[in-house]
């Protein structure tokens, strides 16, 4: 059961710990946000790859169709590596306003007040703060983000860790068992052999048996 709490702390640790690092960077202005970010662009998402999983947030991609680039660099089409709680919004089909950081050349949606959607008062703010719009880069440009995010398979589930724990626990509880039940018939033949060799009959130096 130790193993079985241990991976239940771990899981919990990584589901929590992303939620309170976007607990801790509400309430940044438009212009702390723009000066954060890489890149600051305006597009319609056009592809959402989320490979599912037990656990929330994960990893998954946006693939968008860039109309507009405030700050920095991107291609028509840019990737976009993102978490699922950053934010819930986020949906194919809808157009947002995206300050995003670019990090081994991909660009990531932190998930701190770097998407909004477009046509609100947040979205004009960060656009004003960005600075005037421009087209972005064609396609087949070397710029972060033209390469598609690849998120895997999303990383074990947490009904995958505690399948794996179970069976841990099962190899070790039964694999001493029955190491436990071998010794001791060992030891029962050992006694065995050993009583018999002590009731057998002495014979003197003509061979005749005596006790």
């Amino acid at each position: 059961m130790r193993l079985v709490a241990l991976v239940g702390l771990v899981v919990v640790g990584l589901v929590a710990t992303p939620s309170s690092a976007l607990a801790s960077c509400a309430g940044r202005e438009p212009a702390q946000v723009v000066a954060d970010s890489d890149v600051v662009l305006t597009g319609r998402v056009t592809a959402v790859d989320d490979p599912g999983g037990d656990h929330n947030p994960r990893p998954v991609a946006w693939t968008i169709a860039v109309s507009a680039v405030h700050r920095g660099s991107a291609p028509q089409t840019t990737h976009v590596r993102a978490l699922t709680e950053s934010p819930d919004l986020v949906s194919s089909g809808g157009s947002y306003v995206l300050a995003l950081v670019e990090s081994g050349g991909e660009l990531t949606a932190t998930g701190c007040q770097d998407v909004v959607a477009t046509g609100t008062d947040a979205a004009g703010a960060l656009m004003a703060a960005a600075g005037p719009a421009r087209a972005p880069a064609a396609d087949g440009a070397v710029l972060p983000g033209a390469a598609a995010v690849d998120v895997g398979g999303g990383g074990m589930s947490l009904t995958t860790m505690l399948v794996i724990a179970l069976v841990g626990l099962l190899v070790v509880t039964f694999g001493g068992l029955a190491l436990a039940i071998g010794l001791g018939l060992l030891t029962r033949r050992r006694r065995g052999r050993t009583d018999g060799s002590d009731d057998a009959p002495q014979r003197d130096s003509n061979g005749t048996p005596f006790k």
